[in-house]
């Protein structure tokens, strides 16, 4: 397997910034230092980049840019941003991080004529926090030029001044003419009043309408999108709105020939040191491929370019049956630790749900994928669910044990339909994605303490169950 995940001297990978040029997708993002945990230590980091032709292989490059001297603008960490090109200069737009600065979170920029050795601006820092936006949170500038206003915008993640203090997240617009003069717009481009900080932002358009991509962390942890039919809004929330679930974040994209948009995510790194808690950073999650459906929604799937890396596999095929509301499961596969299972459902009778678990032992312990008629979703739930102290004590957990994110770690809306329903799951070591239909995707970071194995069910209802089981070729 050469999916990209993190540096092998580097604590954790975050935040990709995808660059595409010449049919290769460069990837830069950030890397933290070895052995650190959390802020600040964790996050004063470093832009790593490496470049792919297919998506099967990567060759890392010299670093693009790292932390300097204690007392510069961006000592405390190279954060995220973007990358454009224009007249044979590439310009790498990045978040100079200061801890304890009067701004200590800025805008600068570095120049490249090679895209690969980059080069501090002499105007650095370019933008500061302007009046009405805390000055804590400045930060993660994404660019990209707006031909029908003919001037570059700047996306940036910031916080009012003002408001519920868990709600001022905005992303702030910014324009330029020559991309070094901002001119920082005094009211917000998008106020979601809903979240703290709407990080790692992006904008596109295809089809007619405008895509806003951002992450947020004070809810459902995650990257998701808004859709508009101008650049300046109003932006509106599509009956599915989490491109990857939760735990995939600080996703962004890079454009393809042929329309549609690669996008790369990281998944959380967890622990249980002292209080067990999710981190920034972690490892990459597979590249995923990301298209608008005739309705302007983004429908999400797998890169045929992973899917390669995997043989034609082992075929079982089953047919469970359980009417009258008992469920049935039958065990299938014991899995490898990298493996992609390709599970298809013929349902008959309608039945209350359905799916594949990922089973620890005989009683079915483990995470469920379900598909549920009457709550029209698809979920990733741990099972037996830990309501109390009482089920830490009949199974023998911890409270470190249980997953501080509940029992039920994904979900997207889905509504399953008679005949065929389709998953699609890559597990490699812990990290677990779940394709839906090529519509949905759900990611998570599983721990994996013994082998797993395959296990259809169905609930009051019948299935003909096919599942491919494919390891690394």
């Amino acid at each position: 397997m050469t999916i990209l995940r993190r540096p092998t001297d580097s604590a954790a990978a975050g935040d990709p910034i995808p660059f595409s040029r010449d049919g290769a997708t460069h990837l830069f993002y950030l890397s933290s230092p070895l052995g650190t945990l959390d802020h600040p230590e964790r996050v004063q980091t470093t832009w790593q980049h490496a470049w792919t032709s297919d998506f099967r292989g990567w060759k890392s490059l010299v670093p693009a840019l790292e932390p300097r001297e204690a007392d510069a603008y961006d000592a405390g960490g190279i954060w995220t941003g973007s990358v454009i090109e224009s007249d044979r200069t590439y310009y790498l737009f990045y978040t100079g991080h200061h801890v304890g600065a009067a701004n200590p979170q800025v805008i600068c920029l570095a120049t490249s004529t090679d895209l690969v050795h980059f080069e501090r601006h002499g105007q650095n820092p370019l933008i500061t926090p302007i009046a009405g936006y805390e000055a804590v949170d400045w930060r993660d500038p994404y660019v990209f030029y707006n031909e029908a206003e003919r001037r570059w915008w700047m996306l940036i993640a910031a916080r009012l001044d003002h408001g519920p203090k868990w709600r001022r997240g905005c992303i702030v617009l910014a324009t330029s003419e020559n991309l070094i003069d901002w001119d920082v717009e005094p009211d917000p481009l998008y106020v979601p009043g809903t979240t703290y900080c709407p990080e790692c932002p992006e904008m596109w358009t295809a089809g007619g309408r405008w895509y806003l991509v951002f992450s947020r962390f004070s809810e459902d942890v995650g990257t998701i999108y808004r859709v508009a039919d101008s650049p300046r809004g109003p932006f509106r929330v599509p009956v599915d709105d989490a491109l990857g679930g939760r735990r995939w974040y600080a996703a962004k994209s890079a454009p393809q020939a042929d329309g549609s948009r690669v996008f790369f995510g990281w998944v959380h790194d967890f622990v249980t040191e002292g209080r067990p808690r999710w981190l920034w950073g972690g490892d990459f999650a597979a590249p995923r491929v990301v298209t608008p459906d005739a309705h302007g929604e983004l429908s999400v799937r797998l890169h045929p370019g992973i899917e390669a890396m995997f043989d034609d596999g082992t075929v079982t095929a089953t047919k469970l049956e359980a009417i009258g509301g008992e469920a049935h499961a039958t065990a299938i596969h014991i899995l490898p630790e990298t493996c992609l299972i390709r599970a298809e459902f013929a349902v008959a009778d309608n039945p209350a749900a359905f799916g594949l678990a990922l089973a620890e032992n005989d009683d079915l312990e483990g995470w469920f994928l379900t598909f549920d008629r009457n709550r029209s979703s698809a979920t990733l739930a741990r099972e037996p669910r830990p309501l109390d102290d009482f089920w830490a004590d009949l199974t023998g957990r911890s409270a470190a044990d249980r997953n501080v994110d509940g029992p039920i770690v994904a979900e997207a809306p889905y509504s399953p339909e008679s005949g065929s329903n389709v998953l699609s799951v890559l597990l490699d070591d812990e990290i677990l994605e779940i394709y839906v239909d090529t519509r949905r995707a759900l990611t998570h970071r599983i721990a994996r303490t013994t082998p797993l194995r395959a296990v259809a069910f169905v609930v009051d209802g019948c299935a003909e169950v096919n599942v491919r089981v494919s390891k690394p070729c």
